[in-house]
């Protein structure tokens, strides 16, 4: 089947089974199990697409460890964004002479999902916050070794021909610590293997293509969000939001495309989830973090955000057009 043809079968069943579970989160928001199923259903159906169009296993994604340098970027750029949406909120805060813009809330109390008693106050959130995500990101470290090495491979060959298949359970059973610590959905990866390791992928010949489609697709993957409890009733944050989105797509494709692996995206997400929300208050509740104020302004998901984003998304794609138009003007004419 064309390209062409395969990207809208797996958008519209992406964003129709995604918008049916988001209808019924949307019954009772405290079901958060339903939004880490939402993630993953963008990974259930790359997995079904890729399998009925191309016969192409999960793997294809993009499993293997492929150096140190995306992960380490994919860490970073959360704080980046941070740093410039503080910097920006206390320019405006001096600018305005409005003390309530932004402060830091020293005494902010942050609960943590894995029990109802365990919570902390202020700075000493970020350290349990940072240990729990290493821990987090060790057992995609872990498949990611297997695959660089080609553990499943290597015990396909080792194994005699009536038992090879089991190779198939051994890759099965590197996702089993995934499974036991990020839970039975474990969504950043969900999305990651949806849309960049599959529709990525399947347009990394053409970024400017690629970043075409993900960008309003990744946003209409969010829709469910503005009608929350939290942000339903403000159409002009509402735009916001989903625009900040939208120019995230880019430096998330860029990380793929440079990666070539489903990690560092999946990385980027998860230290993006945790990190934002903590220090910047998070959007999807209108709870405020680290720092309260005008949390729907500077927050990494807000204004402030989409301007960082969408001025690395501008770079990006005139980067990419330039190199588009170098390839054409090498090509012979005729």
């Amino acid at each position: 089947m064309p390209t062409r043809k395969e990207t809208l079968w797996f958008i519209a069943l992406a964003l129709l089974l995604s918008w049916g579970v988001g209808a019924w989160w949307l019954l009772d928001e405290r079901r958060f199990i339903l939004i880490r199923l939402l993630m993953c259903i963008p990974a259930f159906v790359a997995m079904g697409c890729a399998w009925a169009f191309r016969r192409e296993a999960p793997r294809a994604a993009g499993f293997a460890f492929t150096g140190w340098r995306p992960w380490l970027l994919a860490m970073a750029y959360p704080w980046i964004m941070i740093l410039v949406c503080l910097g920006l909120a206390y320019l405006w805060r001096a600018l305005s002479g409005r003390a309530d813009f932004i402060y830091l809330r020293p005494l902010a109390e942050f609960k943590f999902g894995i029990s109802k008693n365990l919570g902390f106050q202020g700075l000493p959130a970020l350290g349990f916050a940072a240990a729990a995500w290493v821990v987090l990101l060790l057992p995609w470290l872990l498949v990611a070794t297997a695959y660089r090495a080609q553990w499943p491979d290597r015990l396909k060959a080792a194994l005699p021909s009536p038992w090879s298949w089991l190779h198939h359970a051994f890759r099965a059973a590197l996702f089993v610590p995934t499974f036991l610590i990020h839970g039975v959905f474990p969504g950043e990866l969900g999305e990651e293997m949806g849309w960049r390791g599959h529709l990525v992928r399947r347009w990394a010949d053409r970024p400017l293509v690629a970043v075409a489609i993900t960008m309003p697709v990744w946003a209409s993957f969010h829709l469910p969000v503005i009608f929350s409890s939290a942000q339903k009733g403000h159409p002009v944050l509402n735009a916001v939001f989903l625009l900040s989105i939208a120019a995230a797509a880019v430096p998330f494709a860029a990380l793929y495309l440079w990666g070539r692996s489903v990690w560092p995206c999946a990385v980027l997400h998860l230290s993006w989830n945790l990190w934002n929300p903590i220090v910047l208050g998070n959007v999807y509740t209108g709870h405020a973090g680290l720092f309260g104020g005008q949390v729907r302004i500077f927050n990494g998901e807000a204004l402030f955000g989409l301007i960082f984003n969408a001025i690395l998304a501008l770079w990006l794609i005139t980067m990419w057009r330039r190199e588009a138009s170098r390839t054409r003007a090498s090509l012979p004419e005729g």
